[in-house]
């Protein structure tokens, strides 16, 4: 059965050229209080806007948290947040008279943003406890790279209001109309219409590992957007999975740049059955949700995943975990600031005094074709496996040298419990037979170990 959008709908138009004229006469939007009990009307009467924040569970007392208001309007919402303790910002587009007149007469401390979405990034208003995003988004023309960056400034909830176009979350419908001028409502900034299955879908892409459905009432679809994972109390006897490695999904590396459609590739060990919906990534205390899930033949799983939004520069923690085992070690990562180059990202070597014995290379070889062969194309890696008696290691701690001559690595993993591999790519290298060594900040050199260059190429 076909959903009946309200673009076409004679009611829901007549109803959005009511608001327009409203606007146009200068009427507020919200209905608006003072502290001397004085209302000022507006479009939209106190009780819904009191309805409305009801549906979401917003604490009654919120002294010590940072709220969101976008799409703040006359601000309501935001001299509510403020009412209950909360440090507040007030964002929008343009300018409203009356929050700024009202602002003022209630002696508020609500900083007032006029910024576009486009410009909302945590580097120039921090993070929030609660982020409030209504009727906003099917404003947008660019409404996935808007729900990153509420993401990207959310620490704990954002409460997710738009307009819909059908009544109840259905897998089977996940799509949006697109409004190309004025299709809905006669206005055209109104750009879109979601499916309520496809507005959850769009805040897990954007970064939000849990969604839940709240309500839809007269198009309006209510969402309650996590940016954790619910606690995991795992399951006596059950042992966590192990992470071999977290890397770049385009260079194999470990390093990051914001702004990218880059993504997380994790390889990991786990005895016992998998689904999508089971695995849990964090980055730091951020879930990330599952894009992919394969158990390879080799024996060990590899989940794929975008790199959350709003990831300070900096190294940071990646974790897998699952459901019934709870999470695994970490590994690092690393966030370069943004507009940085790649090269900024590498990591120096930092000896220390040595006290282990030398690092044992068990395997050397070329990740296309398990020889020690190397001939230059393009996807080559080189992955070196070796024992040492160190509980960890990164990029800082382990050094592999081509001739006596210090090379950069890409990424330094751990395909099991007391085995390291450290995989590089090998780039100007003379033909011929050249000498591998490998040593650790607390170790010195290894036995040699030999490759080839093909003649018939040089690197």
């Amino acid at each position: 059965m076909p959903i009946e959008s309200a673009a076409g709908n004679p009611e829901f138009q007549r109803l959005i050229r009511l608001q327009t004229e409203a606007f146009a006469k200068s009427t507020l939007y919200h209905t608006l209080e003072l502290l001397d009990g004085t209302v000022i009307p507006g479009i939209i009467p106190i009780a819904n806007l009191e309805a409305r924040l009801a549906a979401y569970p917003l604490p009654a007392d919120l002294r010590g948290k940072r709220v969101l208001d976008i799409g703040s309007a006359s601000g309501w919402n935001s001299f509510e947040c403020e009412r209950r303790g909360a440090e507040v910002v007030a964002f929008d587009y343009v300018e409203y008279e009356e929050l700024t007149a009202v602002k003022r007469l209630r002696n508020s401390k609500i900083e007032y943003a006029i910024a576009d979405i486009e410009e909302l990034t945590p580097e120039r208003f921090g993070l929030f406890d609660y982020v409030l995003f209504f009727g906003v988004f099917y404003h947008l023309r660019h409404p996935l790279y808007a729900l990153e960056n509420v993401c990207s400034v959310t620490r704990g909830q954002a409460f997710i209001e738009s307009y819909v176009i059908d009544d109840q979350p259905d897998p089977a419908r996940c799509f949006m109309e697109f409004y190309e001028t004025d299709q809905l409502g006669g206005q055209i900034d109104n750009w879109c219409g979601p499916t309520t299955a496809c507005l959850m879908a769009m805040a897990r892409s954007a970064g939000f590992p849990r969604v839940d459905f709240l309500y839809v009432d007269s198009r309006r679809g209510g969402l309650l957007a996590h940016r954790a994972w619910q606690p995991v109390t795992p399951t006596p006897g059950l042992l966590p999975p192990f992470l071999c490695s977290a890397v770049n999904n385009r260079h194999n590396d470990i390093i990051f740049q914001p702004r990218k459609d880059e993504y997380l590739v994790l390889a990991f060990l786990y005895d016992g059955p998998l689904t999508q919906d089971d695995v849990l990534v964090e980055v730091d205390r951020y879930g990330v949700p599952a894009l992919i899930l394969v158990h390879h033949d080799a024996g060990y799983w590899q989940v794929n995943c975008k790199v959350p939004p709003g990831i300070s520069p900096g190294d940071h923690d990646v974790r897998v975990g699952s459901r019934a085992a709870g999470f695994s070690q970490p590994v690092r990562i690393r966030m370069l600031p943004h507009g940085a180059e790649r090269r900024y990202g590498l990591t120096a070597f930092q000896p220390e005094t040595p006290d282990l014995p030398p690092p044992a290379i068990l395997r050397v070889e070329n990740t296309m074709d398990r020889t020690t062969t190397f001939r230059g194309y393009r996807n080559e890696t080189l992955a070196c496996r070796f024992t040492h008696d160190e509980a960890s290691l990164d990029l800082s701690k382990v050094q592999l040298t081509v001739d006596g001559n210090p090379y950069p690595l890409l990424s330094v993993e751990r395909p099991a419990p007391g085995l390291w591999q450290i995989n590089a790519k090998l780039r100007s290298l003379p033909k011929g037979v050249r000498e591998l060594r490998l040593r650790t900040a607390r170790a010195d050199f290894s036995e040699p170990f030999q490759i080839l260059i093909d003649p018939a190429f040089e690197l």
